[in-house]
């Protein structure tokens, strides 16, 4: 009942989104607009809560409701945790540089998801090599620059 709940949720949100987005002013001498990658996302969002949504429905029809008492489930270290890199990434990006605090907020939720050290450390490398090029010299945004020069 929750994934259709949290499925529809994610349904509004991305058309909220995706209407608010059209109305993002065009960029002059860019074939798009500054909506393009708020409506990617939110494109993104709507076929991942419809997703969820038919995947909670066929649960329900072949289970039935649940009729358990609804609990408040204590937030868990796992679900913590990417809010605490979050926060460390605004405060440290700037000592750190953001690369380098890229590669280590990708390193530490890899380990805490089960994911092996080597092919961690090589998915981290090349995410946060792709992010900081993609970012920083194709979209020019100035990303912080650590002491290590990236």
């Amino acid at each position: 009942m929750k994934d259709l709940l949290f499925g529809i949720i994610f349904i509004a949100a991305g058309i909220i989104v995706w209407l608010l987005a059209r109305e993002f002013p065009v960029v002059p001498g860019m074939q798009y607009g500054a909506g393009l990658f708020p409506s990617l996302i939110a494109v993104g969002m709507t076929m991942g809560g419809l997703l969820l949504s038919i995947s909670a429905l066929r649960q329900l029809r072949t289970s039935g409701p649940d009729q358990s008492t609804p609990r408040l489930p204590m937030p868990s270290f796992a679900v913590i945790l990417p809010a605490v890199l979050v926060v460390a990434y605004i405060y440290l990006s700037d000592v750190l540089g953001a690369a380098t605090m890229m590669l280590l907020i990708m390193l530490v939720l890899f380990v805490q998801r089960g994911v092996r050290v080597l092919p961690a450390i090589i998915i981290a490398t090349v995410a946060t090599a792709a992010i900081s090029l993609s970012f920083g010299h194709l979209l020019k945004v100035p990303l912080p620059v650590g002491p290590l020069g990236f």
